[in-house]
């Protein structure tokens, strides 16, 4: 039996982006962010950087975030709460473990979302964020799908379905 895949496409993927740097204005201190939207194989769709963002290590950080969704098929909070919030130091040397293994396309911090579709629940992408607090980069990543669902009636869904950022204007 063999299976097709549904992806993002570039105009989607640039939507979300687009929708996750509108978004900045909603944080208490807005901070420039880089955005990266993969395909569901890991290929980078769109990467962006907002003017005043440091060039470099955020779209590395923002690709490496999206790149732990896609491998893992979660979120990368998910990623760091199973590996590093036990407190156990096995489960921390597994999770460096994989991050060295994977030459840094891994890592233990919120700000990376899987995108899926809803109708089926199949992976289509995924988003990472870099530049504000992990939580901001989250509610972003997040913003992003928020975005793209207002032109598709809700067509897409994010692991994880919520964001836990209280630094938000009122």
């Amino acid at each position: 039996m063999l299976r097709s895949t549904s992806t993002l496409k570039v105009a989607a993927a640039d939507k979300i982006c687009n929708g996750a740097i509108a978004s900045v204005k909603n944080l208490n201190k807005p901070s420039p962010v880089c955005v990266t939207v993969l395909d569901s194989a890991g290929n980078v769709l769109v990467q962006k950087r907002m003017d005043g963002c440091p060039a470099g290590a955020y779209l590395k950080f923002s690709y490496a975030k999206a790149r732990t969704c896609i491998h893992l098929q979660t979120s990368s909070r998910k990623f760091r709460e199973k590996y590093t919030s036990s407190g156990e130091s096995p489960a921390f040397t597994q999770a460096s473990s994989m991050v060295s293994i994977m030459d840094g396309e891994l890592i233990p911090v919120a700000g990376g979302a899987l995108i899926k579709s809803a109708d089926d629940d199949s992976i289509v992408g995924a988003i990472g964020v870099s530049g504000a607090a992990a939580n901001e980069d989250e509610y972003l990543a997040l913003q992003g799908v928020v975005a793209l669902n207002k032109g598709t009636e809700g067509m897409f869904v994010t692991e994880p379905p919520e964001h836990c950022c209280n630094t938000l204007k009122e």
